[in-house]
């Protein structure tokens, strides 16, 4: 799931458009009255670009859109499964990107080909990563992305020059950042007890990103069919970020990451000094960051120099009573006027190309001089096999890579003696 607000480390980005009506539960209005669109999101309402575009929405369509805050974190999970099984569902639902093979395999979501196709949407005007994430095998869309939020590596800029470290790339580029250099930095700028140079490991994100990169192709294969994160090149990846703790005492212990939002809480008071995050907690490091100067890096390569991105997924049940006015609204907030709208607010990186070179730059009220890397790693973004049984697996292979996060066990080892397990779930 997305997990960061655009305000506050532990808020959500969704939001309420100015006069939209708030609901808890309840699912869409009677079929024959369309004029209002039941949205579920499991955001915060506050503090997001949503109320200007849903507004501007409203006003151009005629209609009203009652928001309605579902839930967070894994009950969000529950109440999916229980409004997709309802005979009144809401029109437009956020589902988790993670999850979208699960959800298409249960038939209650409905398929968006002939929407797409009747708007004129072309793929070659989006990231391929947004335009395909919700695809599946038989080529249906059983839901449709409005950007991503690529990860990348923000730094203390001040640490970096008191410690004579060489500055990051400041374009998309590995030369002099592959993890060598990356770990070079990391150690240089700790001080045991007092600051470590890095941390990644409480982003789940580098379980896709750091295995990619050492030449492996993540948690699942392309097919999703075998558990792939137990392949030699990822569990090195996954090994290469544990010893950042484990080997080289240049990331905080496992331990210390629990509490939601610590990690970046520690960088903004100078405790760390590259920390790996997706690109929405520019606007949270804005706010927090006060002592010292910051800025964008990108992902360190080794064989590969890609990163991974959360994405925003919105589809329609196939029981939604407005399917047409709920295409309506999401195509609204894909094209030109809601893509260009979030792009200037710096929520995420809108899926159309066009709209996202409207991402605002950086280097006034504080903030990075090289957003303009955020972009480009959006064009460097990986699109991850899917699982249908993605829930259960994670359920069971990430608690037992604790013994890896608290140097207990090497990732080889753990993922090795878990495979037959995972395998057997997902294939």
């Amino acid at each position: 799931m997305t997990g960061i607000s655009r305000r506050k480390v532990l808020s959500g980005i969704g939001g309420l458009a100015a006069g939209a009506a708030v609901a808890g539960c309840g699912g869409s209005a009677s079929a024959s009255d369309d004029s209002t669109i039941t949205l579920m999101n499991w955001e915060a309402l506050d503090g997001s670009p949503y109320p200007k575009v849903f507004d501007a929405f409203e006003k151009q369509s005629g209609k009203k859109i009652k928001y309605q805050f579902a839930a967070s974190g894994t009950d969000y999970w529950v109440k999916c499964r229980t409004v997709l099984g309802a005979s009144n569902p809401p029109d437009i639902m956020r589902i988790d990107d993670d999850f979208v093979a699960s959800y298409a395999k249960t038939g209650r979501l409905h398929d968006l080909r002939d929407f797409m196709r009747d708007s004129g949407l072309q793929e070659a005007d989006y990231f391929t990563t947004v335009y395909n994430n919700a695809r599946q095998p038989d080529g249906s869309y059983v839901g449709w992305s409005l950007g991503m939020q690529p990860r990348v590596i923000f730094y203390n800029k001040t640490m970096f020059k008191e410690a004579g470290v060489p500055l990051p790339p400041v374009s998309w580029t590995d030369e002099g950042w592959k993890w060598d250099d990356f770990l070079a930095a990391a150690k240089k700028l700790s001080i045991p007890g007092k600051r470590w140079g890095a941390c990644v490991l409480d982003d789940a994100g580098f379980e896709m990103i750091y295995t990619v990169n050492n030449g492996g192709t993540g948690r699942w294969s392309k097919d999703g069919k075998r558990f792939t994160l137990a392949d030699p090149p990822d569990a090195a990846g996954y090994q290469f970020v544990a010893d950042l703790t484990c080997a080289h005492d240049a990331q905080p212990r496992w331990s210390e990451l629990q509490q939601s939002g610590r990690g970046a809480e520690m960088f903004a008071a100078g405790q760390i000094g590259m920390i790996q995050r997706v690109s929405t907690f520019v606007d949270f490091f804005q706010q927090n960051v006060k002592d010292f100067e910051w800025d964008i890096a990108p992902i360190p390569g080794q064989v590969r120099q890609q990163t991974y991105a959360n994405q925003l997924v919105f589809a329609i049940p196939a029981k939604a009573a407005h399917k047409e006015a709920a295409w309506q609204l999401l195509n609204y907030l894909t094209t030109t006027p809601g893509a260009t709208a979030f792009a200037e607010a710096g929520a995420f990186v809108p899926g159309l190309r066009s709209a996202a070179d409207h991402m605002a730059g950086g280097g006034s009220d504080g903030g990075p001089q090289n957003m303009g890397l955020v972009l480009e790693a959006a064009n460097h973004a990986v699109l991850p096999g899917r699982v249908v049984e993605v829930q259960q697996a994670l359920q069971i292979y990430r608690p037992a890579l604790d013994d890896v996060r608290n140097c207990r066990a090497s990732a080889p080892d753990v993922l090795n003696k878990l495979r037959p397990q995972i395998q057997e779930i997902i294939g």
